[in-house]
């Protein structure tokens, strides 16, 4: 499954639930169902999570 739309039906599936959200993308993408294309900064997938969703509300394709 591609990025955003794992993190849309979280999204959809926890409404105002920020934590679960981003807790439940980082095991998505521990248990290989949503996949980086590239991780240059190195960073975990919690740190990953909470940067997609705030990069979600902020440019709109999740939204609030």
């Amino acid at each position: 499954m591609k990025q955003r739309a794992k993190m849309c039906q979280l999204y959809s599936r926890c409404p105002g639930d920020i934590e679960r959200i981003i807790k439940e993308y980082a095991r998505a993408e521990e248990r290989g169902e949503v996949v980086r294309m590239r991780n240059t900064r190195g960073w975990d997938a919690l740190r990953y999570a909470r940067a997609l969703y705030h990069d979600g509300i902020r440019r709109s394709w999740l939204q609030t």
